[in-house]
């Protein structure tokens, strides 16, 4: 089994040696760098296995070389853990922000930490060494099968037009100024008055004194002129 590498990026030499004694007796080689910048540029160089990486640095904080570092394809799997004398989630937070795997405060707990380095190597193993899927295959044609024609689709005789339906009459217009009268009843006809009876004949008053002459008595023949 080849040895893993760990860089080790702090800006106090006393973490840097530390970290170096006790992971090489765990098994590992450590290199150390002494601030941002360097530990940047070494990344880059040697490729380590693992990257063990301060916050508080003079010259570029870890958030930037974790954030950078996550943005060059050969180290977005690359398993960094923070080491920080920061205890504060927000913190945390930013460190998660920028690609970092693990979080730990110091003084560390170096046992938990072996073990996460572990965690992070078997899970980066099993990526790598899962194989992807063969792309499928095609399958053979079949043979060619000549197969008669088909006769053609018979047309479908034409259907004659719809026929419109006959436009509504129009009411002639009416002149302007002229408003329609109102629909009203016819009247009923007037009944004519009535007619009072003919009054009855009357008969010439007599004059008083006068008797009626009698019809029975004959009438004196006229007189003749002399």
């Amino acid at each position: 089994m080849d040895k893993k590498t760990i860089m080790v990026v702090d800006d106090e030499p006393h973490i840097v040696d530390m970290m170096e004694t006790y992971l090489g007796i765990k098994g590992y080689e450590v290199r150390g760098a002494y601030s941002g910048q360097s530990g940047l540029v070494l990344v880059q160089a040697d490729k380590p296995d693992a990257l063990l990486l301060d916050l508080m640095m003079p010259d570029i904080e870890g958030y930037e070389v974790c954030a950078e570092l996550r943005k060059l394809p050969e180290f977005a799997k690359l398993p960094i853990l923070i080491v920080s004398a920061r205890t504060d989630p927000a913190s945390k937070r930013r460190a998660e922000d920028a690609g970092a795997d693990a979080y730990f405060t110091k003084p560390v707990n170096m046992a938990q930490l072996v073990a996460t380095l572990e965690t992070l190597f078997t899970a980066r193993a099993a990526t790598q060494t899962a194989s992807p899927a063969a792309p499928p295959t095609e399958a053979a044609a079949p043979p060619a099968v000549l197969t008669p024609p088909k006769p053609p689709a018979p047309v479908p005789a034409p259907t004659p037009p719809a026929s419109e339906p006959p436009a509504a009459a129009t009411e002639p217009k009416r002149p302007a100024g002229l408003t329609e009268a109102a629909a009203t009843p016819p009247k009923p006809p007037t009944p004519a008055p009535a007619t009072e009876p003919p009054a009855a004949a009357t008969q010439p008053k007599r004059p008083e004194g006068l008797t009626p002459p009698d019809p029975s008595t004959p009438k004196p023949p006229p007189e003749r002129p002399s």
